[in-house]
């Protein structure tokens, strides 16, 4: 009983550090939409469309598959709400999107066409695929019932308990559905079985346990984890238990407490979670060993892989003069380069040589972070050299301004070592070079089309289309096979996929090879045109004639290869080929690829749960035209969105030893975030003070202006010190992309008041804030390895009568360092430092913190460990910090479906120094306050054992913690322990 009781005290935790966590992460999304765009709704009986008004045929398009959605899930769930909100937002060339109820059921839609080179690749009606995964979450996360349901009366639309079930749950929910009720989805892709095959090959299937499958580790897949594995689970309980179970276990866990999943599977599944998905595992064995008894009925053609540590090596790419060979890479931290290898002599292997020139680094975690409830795909997709064997041309995906990224060409040279950006704005991708090299054939992106265009190197302001495909079409990897002649990819929504060939002269197309469909990745070499065929089941490489005339296979494989070239030197082919370690450029002989057998014929590995819908011939689609034609149109407007639908209690551990923090929260926003606000009001019972803190943002015009109102209790180093602080600030946030995407300028006008036991001062005054930072971490780094960030910040009190009036500047630095050192070791250093000129009181300046809310910040935190909370203050301040990071046990271990996964450990040793013109606090003396100097230092050091964690199965925290030794307390050296937890990207 005890341990029960004890098991529920501690998810009860999580339950409510989790809801909170969700506010908080919903509050405020900056910067979403462009403010020049006008835009529309569109309303059906279900849905509410907004969309660009230049895009209305994009939004009726999107409205219609809406409602299909509605209309093809309706026999799965049970719970559905009355209306959601659906923003078609065409400001990213990343395929995304993500979908929530909080603070009411929404879906954020970026409807750019998944490229070739995606997991989403194999799609077909790529928007209603879309729609359903979305839709399919907001159906999960409306089921509210038993005693649940009187909480959502209380508390509002913030009472979900299934936002909490686990990744693999809701996304394999998605993928499942996504699958099911179209003619493509995941669960029928080349990609995903490819992936599956690679991993039962090498004997590690088995490994990806449930507790690993809800994880976005940086171990492949990567964070394809819960779309991969939770679509196996939902297929193997659909193919057990009929379509029934989706509303069953959806209802049940609608109606339980978080984190108790057991129950509900039991009572449905007649077996616990565990148990079920190690049979969708064992099932899926099978079907993969009854596809390797066919593929090895003919030789698998030999390659060679190399070793490397890269997470991912693809796009191999080969100069026309056989002496360099381009590939993309990405590393474990996410960092995605071009790397070039050139050949000592014309007769050596590309994997002999150990010449390499790195043209690109560019840090994807750097590139800004919508909301990923698809996986995104990368920044750097296609490479193509020039006919000179010189330079290269690439695209990327980069920001043109602090809301849009598009994709865009650059160019690199390998004589000068210089890099240049060829186009802006244009949102072109996957480019080839002209052979006359005085052209670049391209793709051509808007929302939900794709079209093929020209840019002419000596007019790249400009991309001229030269012809566009059918809505949602996708026209893909275009070649120039001769001068006036152009041969792409084109995939219909029907999921076919055909290689086409363009006549510039007379404008017509046709078909080439219509057998080997689906067709992609088409590349022109010495020996004839090579592309990626799918038409065995699996992906393999073919080899026409010069002619185009006869075909044969170049390869057989178990997995699958996607983009490939020829060395025309020594006829070796290098393609990418998806292996158990992810993606890697491997390499094929002559002798073996010349010798490759026709591929035999294999199914899908779960064609047989899957049939083809037509979806012209749905009920749905009637259904959804009926809907159209009732609905209604009108000017977006942001009335109706901005009233509070949730508000939400936290208790949490006091700033002090023995009180509590209690706190209430809301916040809402319009679905094109013009408008949001938050509201915190709180009380402490360690200091017996209370708190209210409200910030708004307006986002309607270019310049972004807000208002932050506050007052809080608080305290200086010790409660019987306590102080109030009344006041606000009214910003504006003007753009400095101009200057850099890292930088970020804010300018406003502040009021503060202080009032303590003694007395009470106010200032006002302008103030302004200039920050940068172009570090991160991401992936298996454990901190930051390489950067820096600044900032600085004036602010201005003015003198008036009754007011206090001085000036106030603060500054800081931020270093990051890893190079020679050990891998994912890092030193990392920062300084903070407020000046104030005039002669004020301590208590009007800054104080030291005993542990930051995240050493890695650009905010000033004044961090001295070893010390209590503000021991520190002064007018004057500075504080400098030193660590060195160092990994330690990678652990990833969870057990089953319990709410806590441990991720990894790691130390640092850490060395703090501060100085203050004010005041030490020294509580053991008859005089508490010590008058201290810049002059005199306060210095500590430590260890610290971080541990990272994900909790409650979607929560990353960091639990701190920290032996330190203070060497200039009253008492000489003075040991503490510190405990702290921090939340990654709060």
């Amino acid at each position: 009983m005890a341990k029960g009781t004890m098991k529920f005290r501690f998810l009860t935790k999580i339950f409510f550090f989790l809801l909170l966590t969700i506010k908080v992460h919903f509050s405020f999304a900056q910067l979403e939409v462009p403010p020049d765009i006008v835009w529309r709704r569109l309303q059906t009986s279900h849905f509410e469309i907004i969309y660009n008004a230049k895009q209305q045929d994009l939004g009726r398009l999107y409205a219609e598959k809406l409602e299909m959605a509605f209309y093809a899930l309706k026999p799965y769930f049970q719970s559905m709400p009355a209306k959601t909100v659906v923003v078609i937002n065409d400001k990213t060339d990343i395929t995304n999107g993500y979908a929530t109820r909080i603070p009411y059921p929404h879906i954020m839609i970026y409807p750019v066409l998944p490229g070739p080179e995606e997991s989403l690749a194999d799609t077909g009606d790529w928007a209603f695929e879309l729609l359903v995964h979305e839709y399919t979450h907001i159906l999960n996360f409306e089921p509210v019932n038993g005693f649940i349901r009187p909480f959502r009366w209380i508390f509002g639309t913030v009472v979900a308990p299934n936002l909490l079930l686990p990744q693999w749950w809701k996304e394999g929910l998605a993928v499942e559905m996504e699958t099911r009720l179209s003619n493509q989805g995941r669960l029928r892709s080349y990609y995903q079985d490819s992936i599956l095959r690679s991993l039962y090959q090498d004997k590690i299937l088995d490994s990806f346990s449930v507790d690993q499958a809800n994880e976005a580790l940086p171990s492949w897949p990567q964070g394809m984890r819960p779309y991969l594995f939770g679509s196996l689970f939902w297929s193997q309980v659909l193919s057990d238990h009929g379509e029934k179970v989706v509303a069953q276990l959806n209802e049940a866990h609608g109606g339980s407490f978080p984190y108790f999943l057991d129950t509900a599977a039991s009572d449905i599944l007649k077996k616990d979670y565990v148990s079920q998905y190690a049979e969708a595992l064992n099932q899926t064995k099978k079907r993969i060993e009854a596809q390797f008894i066919l593929l090895d009925s003919k030789p698998l053609t030999p390659m060679t892989v190399p070793q490397n540590s890269f997470t991912s090596v693809s796009a191999p790419t080969i100069s026309p003069d056989g002496k360099k060979l381009a590939l993309i890479t990405e590393d474990d931290g996410h960092l995605r380069s071009i790397k070039i290898i050139s050949k000592e002599t014309d007769a050596q292997s590309f994997l002999d040589s150990k010449s390499s020139t790195t043209v690109e680094k560019f840090n994807e975690a750097l590139t800004g972070g919508d909301h990923q409830d698809n996986p995104g795909s990368g920044s750097i997709q296609r490479l193509s050299w020039f006919p000179d064997s010189d330079r290269l041309v690439y695209d990327k995906i980069d920001y043109i301004n602090r809301r849009e990224r598009y994709s865009d060409l650059h160019v690199f040279s390998t004589q000068e070592k210089k890099n240049r950006r060829l186009t802006k704005g244009l949102r072109i991708r996957e480019p080839s070079v002209s052979l006359d090299g005085k052209s670049i054939v391209c793709v051509k992106l808007e929302g939900g089309k794709t079209s093929l265009g020209i840019v002419e190197l000596d007019r790249p302001e400009t991309v001229e289309v030269l012809t566009t495909a059918a809505v949602q079409e996708r026209i893909s990897y275009p070649i120039f096979w001769s001068d006036h002649e152009i041969i792409y990819s084109l995939r219909k929504t029907t999921g076919q996929e055909t290689l086409e060939l363009f006549d510039l002269k007379s404008k017509a197309t046709r078909t080439l090879f219509p057998d080997y469909k689906p067709i992609r990745f088409a590349r022109k070499t010495a020996a004839g045109l090579l592309f990626t065929s799918g038409a065995s089941g699996v992906l393999n490489l073919y080899l026409t004639s010069n002619d185009l005339k006869t075909v044969q296979p170049a390869s057989h494989t178990e997995s699958a290869l996607l983009t490939a070239d020829l060395d025309p030197l020594n006829k070796e082919i290098y393609a990418t080929k998806v292996t158990a370690k992810g993606l890697r450029a491997v390499r094929i002989l002559e002798s073996d690829w010349k010798n490759a057998p026709e591929p035999p014929l294999v199914k899908a590995l779960f064609a047989d749960r899957y049939s083809d819908q037509d979806l012209s011939k749905q009920q749905w689609q009637h259904q959804a035209h009926e809907e159209l034609e009732k609905s209604t149109e009108e000017d977006y407007s942001t009335l109706g969105y901005l009233l509070p639908r949730y508000w939400f209690p936290f208790i949490f551990t006091s700033t002090t030893q023995d009180g509590v923090l209690i706190s209430a929260q809301t916040s809402a926003f319009d679905p094109l975030k013009k408008h949001s606000y938050s509201l915190i009001g709180s009380w402490d019972t360690g200091i017996e003070g209370g708190s209210i803190e409200g910030s708004y943002l307006n986002q309607v015009t270019s310049l972004p202006m807000g208002l932050v109102a506050y007052s809080r209790t608080s305290y200086l180093g010790s409660i019987s010190n306590k102080i109030e602080d009344k006041g606000g600030v009214l910003f504006a946030l003007p753009s400095l992309f101009w200057l850099s995407k890292y930088s970020q300028l804010q300018i406003g006008w502040s009021y503060i008041q202080r009032d303590s036991s003694t007395r009470s001062t106010k200032r006002t005054g302008p103030t302004v804030t200039f920050r940068h930072g172009t570090y991160s971490q991401s992936g298996a780094q454990i901190s930051p390895e390489a950067g820096y960030g600044a900032y600085i910040s004036s602010e201005y009190y003015i003198d008036q009568p009754e007011y206090l009036s001085h000036s106030q500047y603060s500054i800081g630095v931020r270093s990051y360092f890893s190079k020679w050192l050990p891998r994912h070791h890092a030193v990392a250093f920062r300084a903070d430092g407020v000046y104030t000129p005039e002669l004020i009181s301590s208590i009007y300046g800054v104080s030291t913190f005993s542990v930051g809310s995240s050493i890695d910040s650009t905010l000033s935190q004044n961090i001295l460990r070893g010390y209590s909370r503000g021991q520190l203050f002064g007018r004057n301040l500075a504080s400098f910090n030193l660590e060195y990071r160092f990994p330690m046990v990678e652990m990833n271990y969870g057990k089953g479906t319990l709410p806590l996964f441990l991720r990894r450990l790691s130390g640092a040793l850490t060395a703090d120094t501060a100085a203050a013109d004010g005041l030490f606090v020294n509580e053991k003396s008859t005089t508490p306050y010590e008058l201290t100097s810049m002059k005199k230092y306060y210095s500590s050091a430590g260890i610290e054992l971080r541990l990272e964690n994900t909790i409650g199965y979607l929560l990353p925290l960091n639990v701190i913690l920290g032996v330190y030794g203070a060497f200039n307390t009253p008492d000489g050296l003075e040991p503490s322990i510190g405990f702290g937890m921090q939340v990654p990207g709060f």
